[in-house]
């Protein structure tokens, strides 16, 4: 006759077993999730510290244009991230049907691996994702107590650098202010502006908000235009050009 089985012993067995792969279970569920909270939360604190570095590079260019400093330097964090000089963007103005301004701005872009963006161009500092984006940096505009002031910052890249996995140091150096066209007599009755970008709409979202009418709106292309009529005793556009260089 068989002898009986000791069936505490299979339970104890069986109750190891399962504690174990629970707590391996448990540990590869929260090591996965942990790790990539972990890696969303690092990428979001990069971007925002890689937003405060072009906070200061735009307030480092307003120096070189504005208070005639002959160069600046900015240095940005780049880490895993990557620092290069992007696609141009067009730039024309008109006044009254006369174009007054032609211009071609190289952007510096900040894009680290899930393809955000921070972009300096024109006085303005962009934050984009796939999904689009938003203007964190307003260029340096005037339209206001009887007022009409574009500031058009013009980069120019001295080089193609692309840095990535240390600290860039950007350089910016003045290469002189000039006035496209100044009037005191309010006899300027619509100023036009067109920029040719990819980030064009966030561009027309811009002006929009400045009382601008934007007739021309598409990805890559708007044109607006302010009616000055009655409204401002002095229209001024002015071209700021800067050099810029992107170093290790």
């Amino acid at each position: 006759m068989p002898e009986p089985t000791d069936s505490r012993g299979v339970s104890e067995v069986l109750g190891y077993v399962l504690v174990f792969s629970l707590v391996v279970s448990t540990v590869a569920v929260v090591s996965v999730g942990g790790l990539a909270t972990l890696d969303d939360v690092k990428s979001a604190e990069q971007l925002d510290n890689g937003e405060r570095a072009f906070d200061i590079l735009a307030d480092n260019v307003a120096d070189v244009y504005r208070r005639g400093a002959p160069s600046r330097g900015t240095e940005v964090s780049v880490g895993e991230a990557t620092l290069y000089t992007g696609n141009p963007a067009t730039v024309n103005v008109t006044v009254d049907g006369d174009y007054v301004l032609n211009r071609t701005s190289t952007p510096i872009v900040y894009r680290n691996e899930r393809d955000q963006r921070l972009v300096y161009n024109m006085g303005a500092v962009f934050r984009t994702n796939p999904d689009g984006g938003l203007l964190v940096r307003q260029p340096p505009h005037v339209v206001r107590d009887g007022r009409f002031l574009l500031n058009m910052v013009v980069l120019r890249a001295s080089n193609g650098t692309s840095v990535g996995g240390s600290t860039a140091l950007v350089r910016t150096l003045n290469d002189g202010s000039a006035v496209r066209y100044g009037d005191t007599s309010g006899a300027a009755t619509n100023v036009s502006i067109k920029i040719e970008s990819t980030r064009a709409p966030l561009w027309s979202d811009y002006f929009l908000g400045q009382g601008f009418d934007c007739p021309t709106q598409t990805s890559t292309v708007m044109r607006c235009e302010y009616p000055t009529t009655g409204s401002v005793e002095r229209t001024y556009v002015v071209s700021h050009d800067i050099r810029i260089d992107i170093e290790r």
